[in-house]
């Protein structure tokens, strides 16, 4: 996550929707005073390679965490106080739950290399975390100015951009992105009852965001 005080903006960074490439993009637009939350190792050489860091994301006092990489809306709030969340732009991004639950799944079984099937995954509720409707709501309610579509990624992020004065030059670095081996249509891969079963979970993230199967 990015709280970027020169720029007035909060990013809520959620999960599998290209948070971390989001990240490291408009990282390199932040100022010394900005807060910078740490990365995976091999995503911060990347970072490194722009003259970026993480930042400011310690708590100077008891050298604590204050903030985190998948922070949700209200503990941002409470952490940086109603005068800040009420006065910054905030945004962030959300992906059809569908893919994005392939996605979450290559991922995890990849840097694992557990070798669990899809429907293993499924059964254990591995599936749970690409749940990302907390980092962006507050009480059930949208707490974001602005909540981007993964398929809509470039479109979204330049008008976000623009609206944070950020002379956005279009650039994403693939981060995270080498994991899933199956490229077919997401609809190719879930059963009947698989389908449901995500219909049911996500339900809150597909009536907000008009997603369908």
């Amino acid at each position: 996550m990015i709280i970027s005080h020169k720029h007035k903006f909060i990013f809520l960074k959620t999960v599998k929707t290209a948070g971390t490439s989001i990240e490291i993009s408009l990282s390199r637009y932040c100022d010394k005073e900005d807060i910078i939350t740490p990365i995976a190792p091999e995503d911060e050489k990347m970072r490194a390679r722009l003259n970026v860091k993480p930042q400011n994301f310690m708590d100077s006092n008891n050298k604590q965490r204050k903030f985190f990489n998948h922070y949700r809306a209200d503990k941002i709030k409470k952490t940086i106080g109603e005068d800040i969340w009420n006065s910054y732009y905030k945004f962030s991004f959300d992906r059809n739950p569908w893919d994005k639950v392939i996605s979450h799944y290559y991922f995890k079984t990849g840097k694992s290399k557990s070798g669990i099937s899809f429907d293993q995954f499924l059964q254990a509720n591995k599936f749970k975390g690409a749940y990302n409707y907390p980092i962006y709501t507050i009480n059930d309610e949208l707490s974001v100015d602005f909540l981007g579509k993964y398929e809509n990624l470039n479109e979204d992020l330049t008008k976000i951009c623009k609206e944070i004065g950020i002379p956005f030059d279009g650039w994403l670095p693939k981060a995270k992105g080498n994991f899933r081996k199956d490229q077919r249509h997401y609809r190719q891969l879930y059963s009947k009852n698989q389908k449901e079963l995500i219909e049911q979970y996500f339900k809150k993230e597909i009536d907000l965001l008009g997603y369908d199967f």
